[in-house]
């Protein structure tokens, strides 16, 4: 298959979400206007967490513009079950434990744990475990690839690839307010 890249369209893919099995992804996207479809590593992983709670936060600034979230974490649906319930978040969670999305979206995959943040942003990474204590947020369960990158797609409801962006560290990745501005 081709790299999916923006002015790509996207085959179908079922997939499950934290509370529904089965799901097409075409019939997610066609909730929106726009869809950020969003790779995140699980959710046990703090940053992660602070991700999902960063996206929630302002989610208004999406939905102001008739546009969508749509987090895939390698998770599985059963420790997304322990760890929500339906209405904890304002957007679809998809697992991918087998991380067959990551892999057909091709994310890529740090060499080292000491390649996933890069020198330079060290000083900002700082920052960012600052707040895993401000909001207590404390690592769950390991699962899936530990070295994992995210990234994200913006699409269409016709599927439809806008903007297609790979991270070449956990922190090269925009803001949520940067990716609201975006649409």
């Amino acid at each position: 298959m081709a790299k999916i890249e923006a002015g790509c369209v996207l085959g179908e893919y079922t997939v499950d979400t934290a509370f529904e099995s089965g799901v097409k992804l075409s019939d997610l996207l066609k909730r929106a206007d726009k869809t950020v479809l969003l790779f995140l590593r699980y959710y046990g992983c703090r940053i992660c967490q602070l991700e999902m709670r960063d996206y929630t936060a302002i989610y208004d600034a999406f939905r102001a513009k008739n546009a969508q979230v749509i987090v895939v974490l390698q998770s599985a649906v059963a420790t997304m079950r322990e760890q929500t319930k339906p209405g904890d978040v304002p957007y679809a969670i998809i697992c991918d434990p087998e991380q067959s999305l990551f892999r057909e979206f091709e994310l890529l995959v740090a060499a080292s744990k000491e390649t996933m943040t890069a020198p330079e942003e060290q000083e900002a990474y700082a920052a960012v475990r600052k707040r895993f204590d401000e909001y207590g947020l404390v690592h769950g369960a390991y699962e899936g690839e530990e070295l994992q990158l995210p990234g994200y797609f913006i699409l269409t409801p016709e599927g439809k690839v806008l903007e297609a962006h790979r991270a070449r560290t956990l922190l090269d990745m925009p803001t949520p307010e940067e990716m609201a501005a975006k649409l």
